[in-house]
């Protein structure tokens, strides 16, 4: 999916206009417009400021997976890897990365609640 249609999808899912994220950004709807429908992308700087409006990393905006060595992508064998998990250790871990993500004043259900 390119950066336009994924972006598309994003502001959608979050129920924001494309005037609303032009202003929260600093720039206009048709910026916004055009980046939706491929015609302009966003310098690196606009790439950081709408990943951390939508709380997100700026590979995850742009629709990058990283793939490991046998193909698989880094989140299907996380989810995997937690899916092998009995439901103490699923806690366990869920702990530990509410501890990690308090550290940069986040929260796993504050992120489950964005996505």
């Amino acid at each position: 999916m390119s950066f336009g249609k994924n972006l598309e999808k994003i502001r959608k899912e979050h129920k924001i206009s494309q005037a609303k994220l032009g202003s929260a950004l600093g720039i206009t709807q048709q910026m916004i417009s055009s980046y939706e429908k491929d015609i302009s992308s966003p310098n690196i700087d606009s790439l950081i400021k709408i990943a951390d409006f939508f709380q997100m990393s700026v590979d995850d905006l742009i629709g990058h997976v990283v793939k490991s060595e046998n193909g698989e992508s880094q989140k299907a064998r996380l989810n995997l890897l937690f899916d092998s998990l009995s439901s103490e250790d699923k806690e366990r871990c869920l702990l530990i990365l509410n501890t990690l993500l308090l550290d940069r004043g986040e929260t796993v259900e504050r992120k489950r609640k964005v996505i």
